[in-house]
């Protein structure tokens, strides 16, 4: 067995590029040498902004030889009566280039065939590789990436050297006039030395570059940095609270080292979100905290060279971190001068999406839908006017200076122009909040105030873009309308708000300008027959695919997702939801999921119109089991408006389990009769009903035993 080192040397790549390219290299060449027949121990991938390396440990010397079978005509075909080839079977044994006596009878299921029998003896792997890795060379995709030197090659940035070693032997790889070697590259400011490698040996390879100031493993680079920041950060109480900003400098440097920095406390009067973000998203710096969370005016910049050099560099950083609070601190001063409410009329100069309007029209939807959720919710009529008040003044910082220099504080600022206006505090906190959440593990908003703004705004996104056909698609999804469904799921749940999710729909849609020109009808049919039912099906399967991210079972969110009830109200949904969930793990869950089964496969044939008619009873089953149906219903239809699920599912179980089971033993439902046989398809249905359009759908549960596979979407 032999190891492989490969290495692609480049000019300085962007950060957020290496980990996704060092994940792609071993995927391109963990399938290309499965396919080529290449097994091995294992595999490993790292990266700095220079060089983006593979090690595949254990390779065979040769690929593996196959035996091919290659299908020909049938026995019957290929030789006449006699035994005597024909044409066709001397013509396939020629096309395989085999002689005719060497073709192979086999049986199949069809009947007796021809096989050309064949094998292929393995290559040397040392000729196999150029071609794997020029093929992982070529399919590495980037962001961005630029066309150089030639026609056919595209990459982050250009490639200047290959290292490829197959035990101690070159890859004869070549692209685009490179040609691999066994050279590799120092640190280019601390070393700019080229060293001979002699062999594929992952720690020769890792201890020669570290001792040209490469620490070329990123998660040992991670580590070195968090070790420096954190000795750093000590002495003030404070520590690394920011994993993403670590991961990214840790891939804009080779060799990691990090220093103190200080700035003028005069700095500090502005709003600590404003100088945490020119630090991160500019500078890359990392804040310092006290105990009590407010900055200190010192910062930790992380380096790509050793303390030789530590003043200049400590100069630099306070100089640069200085002019940007400075711009900073003037529009916290300039924005202040005018208040956010007289901004609001401004926002018609602010284009939404064509067809939509600006920000003005769009804030007042916001205000409108904002009024029509918070009267659903019935809140009281004071909280309602600070809720349209926050909705008024929502998008007015999207105006100030500040944000237009820091985009990611929009909502931010706004809280803190509103507090310095001298609008109550509930309105200045709500306008930050209904931002959120702004990812996937954001919180959401805390206030009510806030969580009803935040869903008027997103349920304004979500209609005005399915309303133009903006609607994500694959992976693409440029106006995020599945973090925004997400975001409606997470504060309906958590603030267990009612709200109906159609209506409300209908609503945002009917505040959008193409809808104006009112029909006969309270909503324009696009919107009932077309978008409303659109959306409805997206928030489905944004509801599926986040409960199974959350780990429920798929036919559980499905029984759920398809109860007669709905999804409409996405709070009861999850309260039914995790129900369901709990009592799947109760000794008596096979019997219920059977009864409800059993009479919804059934009772799903019975004509719809009729009632049951006890005049057509003529077993004694059923005279029983409709008894125990009539005494039980109020019982189980109170539990179930209670939303006391577990209980009703128990009662269900407890009343139906045993007289169902001895209907369908005793009682031939499909007679002859179709008013009798209705009639007992009927009683089925009627059972089901209780639990079917309430709680769950359970014919859509996969029992361990079911040989369905049932269906893995939301369905």
């Amino acid at each position: 067995m032999t190891d492989l080192l490969f290495e692609i040397s480049t000019e300085e790549i962007p950060a957020g590029y290496i980990d996704p390219a060092i994940n792609q290299m071993k995927t391109l060449f963990t399938e290309q040498a499965k396919k080529h027949r290449l097994k091995m121990h294992s595999i490993y991938s790292t990266g700095t902004p220079r060089r983006l390396t593979l090690f595949a440990k254990g390779l065979p010397q040769k690929q593996e030889s196959v035996t091919e079978e290659i299908l020909g005509p049938s026995a019957a075909v290929a030789f006449d009566k006699t035994g005597n080839p024909t044409k066709a079977g001397l013509g396939f044994a020629k096309s395989q280039g085999i002689d005719i006596k060497d073709l192979q009878i086999k049986k199949t299921p069809k009947g007796e065939y021809c096989f050309a029998v064949r094998k292929i003896e393995g290559q040397e792997t040392l000729k196999i590789l150029p071609d794997i890795l020029i093929t992982v060379i070529r399919h590495i995709s980037f962001p961005k990436s630029m066309k150089w030197k030639g026609n056919g090659l595209f990459f982050a940035r250009p490639v200047r050297a290959l290292l490829a070693l197959f035990g101690d032997q070159v890859v004869p790889v070549e692209i685009n006039g490179i040609n691999a070697g066994k050279f590799i590259f120092g640190h280019p400011f601390l070393s700019g030395k080229k060293i001979e490698i002699s062999q594929a040996d992952w720690e020769l390879y890792k201890g020669l570059l570290k001792q040209e100031k490469v620490v070329v493993d990123i998660t040992e680079r991670r580590e070195v940095l968090r070790a420096k920041i954190t000795q750093l950060m000590t002495p003030y109480g404070s520590a690394i609270d920011d994993e993403e900003l670590l991961d990214e400098v840790t891939n804009l440097v080779e060799y990691p080292n990090a220093i103190e920095c200080s700035f003028d406390e005069e700095f500090l009067d502005i709003p600590a979100d404003v100088i945490e973000t020119s630090m991160k998203e500019h500078q890359r710096y990392f804040p310092i905290r006290k105990k009590d969370g407010k900055l200190y005016n010192k910062f930790i910049a992380v380096l790509n060279r050793n303390e030789s050099n530590a003043d200049t560099a400590i100069q630099g950083n306070e100089r640069v971190l200085k002019a940007r609070l400075s711009d900073a601190r003037f529009f916290w001063k300039e924005d202040r001068k005018t208040p956010l409410i007289r901004r609001v009329e401004d926002l018609k100069n602010l284009a939404f999406l064509e067809k939509l309007g600006n920000y003005y029209d769009r804030a007042n939807r916001i205000i409108k839908l904002s009024k029509y959720i918070s009267t659903q919710l019935m809140l009281p009529h004071e909280e309602i006017e600070l809720v349209k008040r926050a909705a008024e003044l929502s998008k007015a910082d999207l105006l100030t200076q500040m944000v237009g220099e820091f985009p990611s504080l929009q909502g931010i600022m706004g809280r803190e122009y509103a507090e310095w206006d001298g609008e109550e505090k509930p309105i200045a906190i709500a306008i930050a909040e209904h931002y959120m959440p702004r990812y996937a593990t954001d919180n959401i908003p805390a206030s009510r105030i806030g969580a009803i703004v935040g869903l008027a705004d997103k349920f304004d996104t979500i209609s005005s873009c399915f309303a133009l056909d903006l609607i994500p698609t694959g992976s693409q999804d440029p106006y995020s309308l599945r973090r925004h469904t997400y975001g409606i799921i997470r504060i309906m749940e958590e603030h267990g708000f009612t709200l109906d999710l159609k209506e409300t729909l209908y609503t945002s849609l009917d505040l959008l300008p193409m809808f104006e020109q009112k029909t006969d009808s309270r909503y324009h049919p696009v919107i009932l027959d077309k978008l409303a039912p659109k959306i409805k099906e997206f928030f489905k399967d944004r509801l599926y695919h986040t409960n199974i991210e959350r780990g429920c079972r798929y036919d559980l969110v499905n029984a759920v997702l398809n109860a007669g009830i709905g999804f409409d109200d996405i709070h009861n949904f999850s309260q039914r939801l995790k129900v369901i969930s709990h009592i799947s793990q109760e000794k008596w869950w096979p019997d219920l999921v059977t009864v409800v089964e059993r009479t919804f496969n059934i009772g799903k044939k019975a004509q719809y119109g009729g009632a049951v008619d006890k005049s057509l009873f003529t077993e004694a089953e059923e005279y029983e089991l409709w008894t125990v149906y009539q005494k039980n219903r109020d019982k189980i239809q109170t539990l179930t408006d209670e939303k006391k699920y577990e209980e009703a599912s128990h009662l269900y179980y407890d009343t139906f389990a045993k007289p169902v089971h001895t209907f369908f033993d005793r009682v031939f439902v499909n007679v002859e009769d179709e008013k009798v046989r209705n009639n007992r398809l009927l009683v089925m249905k009627e059972i089901n009903d209780l639990y079917s359009k309430k709680i769950a759908d359970l014919s859509q549960i996969v029992m361990p035993n079911d040989k369905s596979p049932g269906s893995q979407t939301p369905g």
